[in-house]
C-alpha cells in the first residue's frame, strides 16, 4: 500500500459555504504552478435563488453532465434524485486509470451517498490505497466525523475551504512532494 502520510486532505465547510468555489480557485493555482489536477466538482444549479440540483464536472476537460435534481415529490425520501448517467460519468473520471498522472485529485463531495457505500465511495477507497496523488475530498462539517470513523487509519489534514491560506497550504504540500528526497 502506498504511504498515505500527508496525502489525504479534507476540504471542509458548512453546507453551501463556497467549498466548491474555493476548490475551483485551488485548481487554477495548482495548474499555474505546473501540477496536474484531476477529479470532479459538483457545481450547484440555482434558479431564482432556489437550489435545483448539481452537475458533475470533470476538472481535466471541463465536460459536465447532470448528477442530481431536486425531488419535486415531497412524499418520497430524500431531497434529490441522483441520475445514473451522472454517477457513471463521475466514477469514470475518478477511476485509477483516469487519474494516474495527476498530482492532485479533487473529489467533490463526500456526502450521505458515500457514507452508505455508494456514489464515489469505491473509487475513493481505491485511490486511497493505490494512488500516489494528493487526494482532496470536499466534505461538509456535519459529515466530517462519520468520514473519519470510516477512514480512521488514514492520516489526513483538515482545512477550512474558505480560509484564505488553505489553498496555499495545499500548494505547499504539492511543492514539498515534488522536491527530490
Amino acid at each position: 500500500m502506498v504511504s498515505t502520510q500527508n496525502r489525504l486532505i479534507l476540504w471542509t465547510g458548512p453546507k453551501h459555504s463556497g467549498k466548491t468555489t474555493s476548490a475551483t480557485h485551488l485548481i487554477k493555482m495548482a495548474r499555474t504552478e505546473g501540477f496536474a489536477v484531476a477529479g470532479i466538482l459538483q457545481p450547484s444549479l440555482y434558479n431564482n435563488g432556489e437550489l435545483l440540483g448539481f452537475d458533475v464536472l470533470d476538472v481535466q476537460n471541463q465536460k459536465r453532465t447532470p448528477l442530481a435534481r431536486r425531488n419535486k415529490d415531497k412524499s418520497t425520501m430524500g431531497f434529490f434524485n441522483f441520475i445514473t448517467d451522472g454517477l457513471t460519468f463521475g466514477n469514470a473520471v475518478l477511476s485509477t486509470e483516469a487519474i494516474k498522472f495527476a498530482d492532485l485529485v479533487i473529489i467533490d463531495e463526500f456526502g450521505p451517498l458515500e457514507l452508505k457505500g455508494h456514489g464515489w465511495r469505491k473509487n475513493i477507497d481505491s485511490l486511497l490505497s493505490s494512488s500516489n496523488a494528493i487526494i482532496l475530498i470536499i466534505i461538509r462539517h456535519g459529515l466530517k466525523d462519520a468520514f473519519q470513523k470510516i477512514y480512521a487509519g488514514v492520516p489526513c489534514l483538515k482545512l477550512e475551504a474558505i480560509e484564505p491560506n488553505s489553498a496555499n497550504k495545499v500548494i505547499s504540500i504539492l511543492k514539498n512532494r515534488r522536491q527530490p528526497k
